[in-house]
């Protein structure tokens, strides 16, 4: 798998905008975390950080988006948490989750695409 494909298939994960939401404070808190372990030198602390951010994202899964977190190759979802997040902030999502809803909308016509529920709720 490519990370553009992952990417996709990622998005279609992602589909509402209050699991993105989620996701965007729980970067955020994460990042903060590193921060505070490289300021401070406090592990528990910025582990427990680390763990409010996690959990955030988690919630947007659970509650907001209904489904099980996207964790194929956790590496390229850290990245594509952060690609996310710079992607919604410069407004460039928005394409993104288009493409990743013609895609869906493809494979449910049986073309062989991965299969997700269309990208819904864009930004």
């Amino acid at each position: 798998m490519t990370f553009d494909a992952f990417w996709i298939a990622y998005l279609q994960q992602h589909r509402k905008r209050g699991t993105r939401l989620c996701h965007y404070v729980g970067t955020v808190v994460g990042l903060g975390g590193a921060i505070a372990l490289a300021l401070s030198g406090h592990l528990v602390l910025a582990l427990g950080i680390g763990l409010a951010g996690y959990g955030l994202a988690l919630f947007g899964h659970f509650v907001v988006e209904g489904n099980r977190p996207f964790a194929r190759k956790p590496l390229w979802g850290l990245f594509a948490d952060f690609r996310m997040l710079k992607r919604a902030l410069t407004g460039e999502l928005v394409e993104d989750l288009e493409r990743a809803d013609r895609q869906a909308r493809h494979a449910m016509d049986g073309n062989h695409l991965p299969s997700a529920a269309p990208a819904s709720d864009k930004g």
